[in-house]
């Protein structure tokens, strides 16, 4: 275009691009099979998407609407809500990026907690990357923020290729995501994972030092937990282990939790019992070790995760 803003004789006559119709020198993403979602993203409000790469930010891989399903087992808005949505959100970072890598599982999960999740119905966005990837896994990275760009969460995954689904294993899996969500849809997110009972909160209290681990939460089974592999979804490990740490301390109503890291060892099926040991009770500081294991009749003890919450004092 000229100066004057016309278009100059026998040149031709450009259109700006609509949303309806995306500009054409934006690469789009590798559709490499469909997003599957499922009940756990049902119960925790999260939508996946496919958006297009946004330089250092990545990609806008899924969103989250914030309510009363964020609130841990005393009413207190959690981070580890976000579990669900940066598991997936950060596998299908990794996968867009390797070619023919359709189906992982995780191995590992690291969650950063700045801040405290909305309850107010704010939709909170997962932006995610791939940093490392091949034919056999890799890692992404990324983060949950606001609408104005407040991040909430950072998230890191490490993941390995897996055999995939049935298409019939998929269709069913799908079909009991669209059915109502009944008694969960008011549910917070210790009723969503089925846990119980809770230990009384008590502000003046300090955990106890052990020297081996003591009986934790437990979690009833609950088929709307799983993935589309039929194992519990990891996500919802992952904020069985945060819950669980929580209740170790009794005070814990004046701490926050800082970070979680997860490492998965086995899927996970059924009853979850678990276990945790308080590494360190200090006033600003808390450290506690969880695992998960089944509770079903006959089960060995072996851990299906190994979890360490670290808690900071209350903002």
């Amino acid at each position: 275009m000229t100066a004057s803003g016309h278009h100059p004789p026998h040149a031709p006559a450009t259109k700006a691009p609509t949303d309806a119709e995306p500009p054409t020198d934006v690469p789009k993403l590798p559709v490499k099979r469909p997003t599957i979602t499922g009940p756990v993203e049902k119960m925790m409000r999260v939508r996946l998407l496919r958006d297009r790469p946004d330089g250092l930010l990545g990609v806008r891989t899924g969103v989250m609407d914030t309510g009363h399903w964020v609130l841990d087992m005393d009413g207190r808005p959690t981070g580890a809500a976000a579990a669900v949505i940066l598991d997936n959100t950060l596998s299908s970072a990794l996968r867009t990026s390797v070619d023919g890598l359709n189906w992982v599982v995780t191995t590992e999960l690291h969650l950063n907690f700045m801040r405290p999740l909305p309850a107010d119905g704010t939709v909170l966005e997962a932006w995610t990357r791939a940093l490392v990837g091949d034919e056999a896994g890799g890692m992404a990275t990324g983060t949950l923020q606001g609408p104005d760009g407040t991040e909430y969460v950072q998230g890191t995954g490490w993941f390995q290729r897996a055999e995939g689904n049935t298409s019939e294993g998929l269709d069913r899996f799908e079909a009991l995501a669209k059915q109502p969500l009944g008694e969960e849809e008011g549910a917070s997110l210790g009723a969503l994972l089925a846990a119980g009972p809770a230990t009384p909160a008590l502000p003046g209290g300090r955990p106890d030092f052990a020297q081996s681990f003591v009986p934790g939460l437990e979690f009833a089974r609950k088929d709307l937990l799983r993935n589309s592999e039929g194992a519990l979804h990891g996500g919802a490990l992952m904020m069985m282990a945060a819950l669980t740490a929580q209740q170790a301390m009794p005070d814990r109503t004046g701490y926050d939790l800082q970070s979680l890291r997860a490492t998965y060892l086995r899927p996970a099926f059924g009853e979850i019992a678990t276990r945790t040991h308080v590494r360190y009770a200090g006033s600003s500081l808390r450290v506690v070790d969880v695992e998960l294991f089944s509770a079903e009749p006959g089960s060995t003890g072996k851990a299906f995760v190994q979890a360490t919450a670290i808690f900071r004092q209350a903002r």
